[in-house]
């Protein structure tokens, strides 16, 4: 089980670790976004993940053009890290939450399940705001539904069967 290992670096580490990321990834120029850093410890090594996002959808080959430029990136900075560390680089997944600005942003248009206490609802996200989003619900009687952003609300991608 990987556990959270954010405070193996300071603040600062871990700041100039994430531009060093932002920076290499946007040199590349291939669409990618970076959607989450993640530090963890698994097995007793230090693991440093990175999870990028592409408007088609990410590949493995993605997943290697990213990794060797971080990894060079990174190699210029090792004293960041106090060991040795394992990079990984993955896509974002299919079903990960919708959380953030950037997350709305990147589901625009797609089709979205939000688990909200009085009802489940199915559609494709037309808008967002930073209290509240908008899904087209399909179906027979097709009607927009204005859904609050908050902590009882789950969004995330609708995967169907």
């Amino acid at each position: 089980m990987a556990k959270d290992a954010r405070s193996v670096l300071s603040e600062d580490a871990r700041s100039k670790t994430e531009n060093l990321i932002a920076d290499a990834v946007a040199a590349l120029d291939g669409g990618y976004e970076i959607v989450e850093v993640r530090y963890t410890k698994e097995y007793g090594k230090f693991n440093l993940t990175v999870f990028i996002w592409h408007p088609d959808e990410v590949t493995l080959d993605d997943c290697e053009k990213v990794h060797g430029a971080v990894s060079d990136a990174l190699d210029t900075a090792a004293d960041l890290f106090p060991d040795d560390y394992i990079l990984n680089v993955s896509s974002s997944g299919l079903d990960r939450p919708i959380v953030t600005d950037d997350d709305f942003r990147r589901a625009l248009g797609t089709e979205i399940a939000a688990i909200a206490p009085e009802c489940t609802y199915r559609g494709t996200l037309t808008a967002y705001t930073a209290e509240d989003f908008t899904i087209l619900t399909g179906g027979k009687y097709e009607k927009e539904k204005t859904i609050k952003r908050n902590n009882k609300t789950q969004a995330q991608p609708y995967i169907g069967i």
